[in-house]
């Protein structure tokens, strides 16, 4: 069964990816929620703490798939790396799921606030150290996540995508980056 909670970090998620920054107002966001103000303000004393936590549940989840997908991987090393990119773009080079416009909203309410921008950086440089004792070249490791780091980071900004024809050929000579050289 959903917590609280839960329910008011889907509220709040709902709510920015629908409405974007603009849109996550405590009372609705509590309302949508079936819960009191009050009751939010126990689970998030604060729009930043609310905020923080919606940032939190999102690092927290593409870590899961991560795990789960390299985990799942018998195609030997690079098995982080291709995780890493289908995690976090399509087979057309789009984003994998809303996090892209997610991230949008919540780095817009953040603003400049470094302690929770830190939290991100924290997870990033994380999971790059793992890309690069992935098992393969470290270099070849690097530019597949700066490839879909950027193409993530082009539908967050809404910059062109690939074209549909090429999409699927980009991804295709990405993934076979994350193969051992011979």
């Amino acid at each position: 069964m959903e917590t609280a909670r839960e329910r008011i970090l889907d509220a709040a998620e709902a709510r920015l990816l629908d409405a974007g920054p603009g849109g996550l107002v405590l009372d609705a966001v509590a309302n949508d929620a079936g819960v009191s103000k009050g009751g939010l303000l126990y689970h998030f004393p604060s729009k930043e703490a609310l905020v923080a936590g919606l940032c939190e549940r999102m690092l927290d989840g593409f870590e899961r798939t991560l795990s789960e997908l390299s985990q799942g991987d018998t195609d030997g090393p690079g098995a982080w790396t291709r995780a890493y990119l289908a995690s976090t773009v399509t087979d057309r080079g789009s984003p994998a799921d809303d996090t892209a416009q997610l991230m949008a909203g919540i780095l817009a309410t953040l603003g400049r606030d470094s302690a929770h921008l830190e939290t991100v950086r924290d997870h990033f440089n994380r999971w790059h150290r793992r890309l690069r004792s992935d098992g393969i070249d470290p270099r070849r490791a690097t530019i597949v996540r700066l490839a879909a780091d950027g193409l993530w980071l082009s539908a967050l900004l809404g910059l062109p995508e690939l074209e549909p024809a090429e999409g699927p050929g980009v991804i295709d000579a990405l993934r076979d980056m994350t193969r051992p050289s011979s």
